[in-house]
């Protein structure tokens, strides 16, 4: 891949950063991918004290420009056993910008709105094997919302960052890691797992459904409607798409979501 010159690219570059390709590392599988209407872009960095590999991804634009900052950066795992395999989203840019030939003038582009954030995380949540996670935190301002849900008490899945990683594959269980052992971990973050193989995911997703009806059947919090409104739609969304093999619990799901209609109708007059 041609790199242009881009100073904040050359910056990592000069600092022993270098594009992955090739068979290198599973990241190498992405760069070079398009993305939307830009081309994904992969910088591997050091390894951390466990071994994990710091990265980060820019975007090329259509013309070859590259993002004037990354997209996102984070830490790549891999071993012999499941747990030694995950990704760590550090940071999740809501939008980028790129240069623009004429001086004073760049583009914008909305990551979050257009979905590409959940199409690029998708990517990364692929190259993770059965029984691996992701994490993402939600310290920044961008994901408020899934700081105050998990505060309220609202199932991980029902979140913004949950409701993500459910349907990227990371949503057989959660952890909240929300405080920091010894101080080592970083930032809060939200972990999601994939399933081992078929017969756990269809276990994980029964206990999924459970709690989202659990969540759908307890009396609304009127002062936090803001934040619980769209969690109870999120929750009606997965537990409308959910895979469930068991036809006793498909039918309590129906009636959890026919109550749920019944209760949004009369409150909308």
């Amino acid at each position: 891949m041609t790199l242009p010159k881009q100073s904040g690219l050359n910056h990592w570059l000069d600092k022993g950063w270098r594009v992955a390709g090739g068979g290198e590392h599973p990241l190498g599988v992405v760069s070079g991918q398009q993305l939307g209407e830009t081309t994904i872009l992969v910088l591997l960095g050091p390894k951390n004290r466990v071994g994990a590999r710091y990265f980060q991804i820019f975007l090329l634009g259509d013309r070859g420009q590259v993002s004037e900052q990354p997209v996102l950066m984070g830490l790549y795992s891999s071993g012999p056993y499941p747990s030694y395999n995950w990704a760590e989203i550090i940071s999740l840019a809501q939008h980028i910008t790129f240069a623009s030939s004429t001086k004073g003038e760049g583009r914008m582009l909305d990551i979050r709105h257009t979905g590409l954030d959940r199409e690029l995380l998708k990517r990364i949540a692929d190259l993770i094997p059965p029984g691996g996670h992701m994490m993402i935190e939600y310290d920044s301002p961008g994901q408020r919302e899934t700081a105050r849900s998990l505060g309220l008490g609202i199932p991980p899945a029902a979140t913004p960052l949950g409701y993500l990683l459910h349907f990227i594959g990371c949503g057989a269980g959660f952890k909240d890691w929300y405080f920091a052992e010894g101080g080592s971990e970083g930032s809060r973050k939200l972990q999601g797992y994939k399933p081992l193989n078929k017969e756990h995911a269809r276990e994980r997703a029964r206990d999924l459904a459970r709690v989202l009806m659990e969540f759908l059947n307890r009396p609304p919090d009127p002062g936090h409607a803001d934040v619980e409104e769209p969690a109870r739609q999120r929750a009606v969304d997965i537990l409308s798409s959910i895979d469930i093999n068991d036809g006793d619990l498909r039918q309590e799901i129906l009636r959890a979501l026919a109550r749920h209609r019944e209760r949004t109708t009369v409150k909308g007059g």
